[in-house]
């Protein structure tokens, strides 16, 4: 994520916008984001794509478009504002809303929607990858 920040304004809100696709760091591809950029969006050759939503502050900023979002979401229990920004932070939690640093949520172990173990429950990355190095372990140490 560092390496967008040395980008070109527009080339670093489609490597996002790109990231997102590609990590699903929202973890399913199920569950919505929401980026709200601040400009008006006749300057980003970007648009919305698949559970990707791109918003516009367009004439106030993308901070203040934020809380305005949160603070018209009915179901806020179920929105979490990521944020490296105190204010946005507190003032999305004061109303419920969940909240994570932008570190979090760039390093959160994610649950892989397409794998699931066989009662049908899904398991993290992080698990499938333990499991993944115990089993080979084991393979190993028995063919020796």
């Amino acid at each position: 994520m560092a390496s967008l920040r040395d980008l070109p304004l527009e080339a670093g809100r489609l490597g996002l916008l790109k990231w997102i696709d590609q990590a699903h760091p929202q973890g399913s591809v199920n569950n919505q984001v929401t980026i709200v950029f601040d400009g008006h969006p006749d300057y980003f050759g970007g648009s919305s794509q698949g559970s990707i939503r791109v918003i516009f502050s367009d004439g106030c900023s993308a901070d203040d478009k934020i809380k305005q979002m949160v603070d018209d979401d009915q179901d806020r229990k179920n929105c979490i504002v990521v944020s490296n920004d105190k204010d946005v932070y507190l003032y999305a939690r004061s109303l419920g809303a969940r909240v994570m640093s932008v570190k979090a949520f760039t390093a959160k172990p994610r649950v892989v929607q397409s794998q699931q173990d066989w009662h049908g429950k899904q398991i993290s990355l992080g698990r499938q990858e333990k499991i993944n190095k115990e089993l080979s372990e084991l393979w190993l140490k028995e063919k020796e």
